[in-house]
């Protein structure tokens, strides 16, 4: 019998579609990351901030070029004598022809250059100032960035831990079914009382609501990784395992020295102290005069052909009273640059207790993991010999359910000792700063 093309192409379609339904592609930690530096938000809106940081950045810099404007006008107006205050009686008498609708085009092309020559360090105060604003919009996205990066990495190991749990839970529902039967077929024989019997079932009703809890708690672990990632609830990725991974966090005075080198925060705030430099630049400028050119070059005339004239002239210009506002700005400035001072001293302490903090964290961490998988053995061994007992008529039901709950327990601690591992990294990689380069 022959089987048509077009059956053949729909089958290979279809083995292809359920195959794809039964592997999806697993994306590293790695990967992830890459996905949510691309599509957050809150990083976007950072990228943004810096965009306009930068703009800033050109716009104090245009105040030491030149400046080169293109003007035209026309205008249709009466030309009524009017006398200004401290004309004389009679000039004004002489001038005056009396009022008129009548009126005339005024005509007027030209350009008009200027450039400031020496300012003495305001124009240069607030490049400054916009310079440091733009490297304090670059340390914000790198704090974001590690924001980002946490809740990223905490939403990935919660999505492998809500997994190893989900079947931490469908092991033990595997066991209570099992010695449910062997509990149902010693009491058939007449080996073991009823209440065995109703105590087992109670036993496997409770660990199957354990299950459903735990295949919920897996849901929403991937509904949180989609949103750290910035994607949409269904677009949740399938993670990588690597919850057994103990990476070397180094040693605790290589960890501080590169906090103090790399935290962002630090670095906005040294940022900070130099913008303040720059606002003191400015004040002092206001002590001393400006210098600047400026010339034009027009053409104008109430009628056609127009007439030019050109100017250029120098101005020298010095403030001699001003009621304290130098001097105001100038202890302002100053008093910002304290303030900036300190906040940095003050974080850089914050910051080492940080990382001590969380240092000895996943240290401890670390030992938990050893401690709980010794208990996860021994626990594994105590069921296997309550299992024995029981089927030898030498245990009761309660030693048997408790040996099964004490075995479950210990597996799900840890895997949380695991996962409180990975945390304790992550927290440790933002506290120094060391985080994947956005």
């Amino acid at each position: 019998m022959k089987i048509p093309v077009v059956c053949l192409m729909f089958v290979a379609m279809a083995c292809q579609s359920a195959w794809s339904a039964e592997a999806p592609h697993q994306l590293t930690l790695a990967e992830c990351l890459e996905i949510a530096a691309q599509k957050h938000p809150d990083l976007v809106a950072a990228r943004s901030l810096i965009d306009s940081a930068r703009a800033q950045v050109r716009a104090a810099r245009s105040g030491s070029r030149p400046h080169l404007d293109l003007g035209t006008s026309y205008t249709r107006q009466t030309y009524n004598y009017a006398p200004a205050p401290g004309t004389s009686p009679g000039l004004a008498n002489s001038l005056y022809n009396g009022q008129s609708m009548s009126n005339s085009p005024y005509y007027l092309a030209g350009l008009n250059f200027s450039q400031t020559v020496y300012d003495f360090g305001q124009t240069r105060g607030a490049v400054n100032r916009s310079e440091a604003e733009f490297a304090a919009a670059q340390q914000n996205f790198t704090r974001v960035h590690d924001i980002v990066y946490l809740s990223v990495r905490e939403a990935y190991y919660s999505v492998l831990a809500a997994q190893e749990i989900l079947q931490a839970r469908k092991d033990a529902v595997d066991n209570q079914a099992k010695h449910l039967e062997q509990v149902t077929a010693f009491h058939d024989v007449g080996r073991r009382p009823k209440i065995d019997v109703t105590k087992q079932q109670v036993t496997l009703a409770n660990a199957q609501v354990d299950y459903r809890q735990a295949q919920e708690n897996l849901e929403v672990a991937k509904a949180a990784l989609a949103t750290a990632m910035g994607l949409a609830l269904e677009q949740a990725p399938e993670p990588v395992n690597t919850l057994g991974e103990i990476p070397n966090p180094g040693s605790l005075d290589e960890l501080l020295l590169a906090a103090e080198k790399h935290r962002p925060d630090l670095e906005g705030l040294r940022d900070q102290i130099f913008a303040a430099q720059a606002d003191i630049l400015i004040a002092r400028s206001y002590f001393r005069p400006n210098i600047s050119l400026a010339s034009f070059f027009n053409y104008r005339n109430l009628r056609l052909p127009l007439i030019y004239n050109w100017s250029m002239a120098g101005l020298l210009a010095e403030n001699l009273l001003d009621g304290g506002l130098k001097d105001a700005r100038m202890a302002s400035a100053q008093a910002e640059e304290s303030v900036a001072r300190a906040n940095l001293a003050s974080l850089l302490l914050k910051v080492r207790q940080e990382v001590f903090t969380d240092y000895s964290d996943q240290k401890v961490a670390r030992d938990k993991i050893e401690l709980s998988q010794k208990a996860v053995a021994e626990a594994r061994e105590n069921l296997e010999l309550a299992e024995g007992r029981y089927a030898a008529g030498y245990g009761n039901i309660i030693e048997l359910t408790d040996a099964q709950l004490l075995l479950t327990d210990s597996e799900v601690q840890e895997i949380v000792s695991r996962y409180d591992y990975q945390m304790a990294a992550a927290r440790l990689d933002v506290a120094v700063g060391r985080t994947p380069t956005p």
